[in-house]
């Protein structure tokens, strides 16, 4: 089982939007960001489809790397 599919753009992977996420929780100075923070960044970037980026959140959740506690994300 592969985390990234051949007949997917990279671009609208779980595993890229997962990085971007990442990448915006470690320039955040208090280490948590808003859910619409998350989201106006990945518009910026072009990314607007709701589908890769719940996978993208569920996969840093199950792996540990983020939680959740409304509104915000918080690395772990």
């Amino acid at each position: 089982m592969s985390l990234v599919s051949k007949d997917e753009m990279l671009t609208t992977s779980m595993v890229y939007i997962g990085y971007l996420v990442l990448k915006e929780l470690d320039s955040a100075i208090e280490r948590r960001v808003s859910l619409t923070t998350i989201m106006g960044n990945l518009k910026k970037q072009k990314i607007t489809q709701y589908r890769p980026i719940m996978f993208a959140l569920i996969f840093l959740h199950s792996i540990g790397a983020i939680e959740f506690s409304a509104p915000y994300i918080y690395k772990v």
